[in-house]
């Protein structure tokens, strides 16, 4: 379209000068003459408007030309705000999710089990190209600053009696001693041999029959008390352990003394470096769990939920009521979202036109509408030749001419 508008230009200033000089013999190429001057000079004018948006004409910096280029900037905040303020609008998008009916759609893709069980696998096998793109001493540093931040604004002792507050309060920790005093029961019992090692070793001066039977009385009485201790909800061991850690509640809520070692064991954690040591065994082991490839019954466990997963959702679209609340709730979080986020997508925007280079935006904007553009140098040439007829017709009607 670029040559096509340049050589009607150079056709009309090949007329424009034949027809000027065959005039004096030919009086009917006034008519030509006139047509082609005009259509001449309005061809150069729109040439001059046209490369004056993008570029100098003909190299020379005249104000107001490379219109794009040095309005680079200024068009993309324009831009930004444009697209914020008439197609990013929180109510525009609302409307048009509702339209979309979003829920429906995305419950018909989940429930296709096919297409859940490809999400879940995904899912696992992008946790380990996440955890390789982060840096495991950042990591760790984040962690415990957080970890650090918190420790340092807990009242240790206060929480510490809250925790078991609760904890005694329903009886957990009795329920605690039942399970763990059998456990002791029958660890006493497995150590008889050893027990009468160590006695023997003790007791060099008594035959070996006398140490194991001692030894066996021993632990047998140690087993009963567990036994019974572990069976007897009111036996005095346990209930001096329930007013031990009533005692201790109270302690830890209104004792400045045990409040003042409590701090002085927070301090300790927050200064020493256990607390770096367990940020760190504690990313370490998440991390390894994290990267270990997934066991084969992984695969049909994906399946099973997968299956699970697209069964809930052909049950959803079952209930048009239901689908309906959901693209309500939808649109109104988009609505939500966009209200906070509308003016960074503007920024982002500006930003991204501004990051552009000024020739490789002229360029892009002269490609897109380089044709549109020419053809307003093809109807200035035109439309220029036409004036020039009319105007030669008003000179000739008034005799001028």
């Amino acid at each position: 379209m670029k040559t096509i508008a340049t050589s009607l230009l150079g056709v009309m200033a090949i007329v424009f000068i034949v027809s000027s000089r065959l005039r004096p013999a030919y009086p009917l190429l006034a008519w030509l003459e006139a047509f082609s001057e005009a259509a001449l000079i309005g061809g150069l004018a729109d040439w001059f408007a046209v490369v004056a948006l993008f570029r100098h004409p003909g190299g020379i910096p005249l104000p107001h030309t490379a219109i794009v280029p040095h309005n680079k900037d200024r068009i993309g905040v324009q831009l930004g705000i444009f697209i914020e303020q008439n197609f990013l609008t929180p109510t525009l998008i609302a409307s048009k999710l509702r339209e979309l009916d979003l829920a429906r759609y995305m419950l018909r893709w989940f429930a296709v089990p096919e297409n859940c069980r490809t999400l879940f696998v995904t899912v696992r096998a992008l946790v380990p190209r996440l955890l390789d793109a982060v840096d495991d001493a950042e990591v760790r540093a984040a962690v415990r600053r957080v970890v650090a931040k918190e420790v340092e604004e807990l009242d240790v002792s206060r929480a510490a009696g809250a925790v078991l507050q609760i904890v005694t309060a329903d009886g957990a920790h009795q329920r605690v001693v039942a399970r763990v005093l059998p456990v002791v029961a029958k660890w006493l019992n497995g150590q008889r041999a050893e027990i009468k090692r160590r006695f023997a070793k003790r007791s060099i001066l008594t035959p070996g029959f006398v140490d194991a039977y001692i030894v066996n009385r021993f632990v047998d009485g140690m087993i009963d008390l567990v036994d019974e201790v572990a069976t007897t909800r009111d036996h005095p061991m346990r209930l001096q352990l329930d007013a031990y850690l009533s005692e201790l509640v109270v302690r830890l809520h209104e004792d400045p003394e045990t409040a003042a070692q409590a701090e002085r064991l927070k301090r300790a954690i927050l200064d020493g470096s256990e607390l770096d040591q367990l940020v760190a065994t504690g990313w370490s082991a998440l991390k390894a769990r994290l990267e270990r490839p997934p066991p084969e019954p992984v695969v049909p466990a994906a399946s099973r939920l997968a299956q699970i997963a697209a069964n809930i959702a052909s049950s959803m679209l079952e209930e048009d009521e239901l689908v309906e609340r959901l693209n309500v709730r939808l649109a109104d979080a988009a609505e939500a979202v966009l209200g906070q986020f509308q003016q960074q997508f503007s920024l982002l925007i500006t930003e991204i036109v501004q990051r552009w280079d000024a020739d490789v935006i002229t360029e892009k904007i002269e490609t897109e509408l380089g044709p549109d553009l020419q053809f307003i140098r093809l109807n200035g040439s035109l439309v220029g030749g036409a004036a020039g007829v009319v105007l030669h017709a008003a000179l000739v009607v008034t005799g001028a001419a």
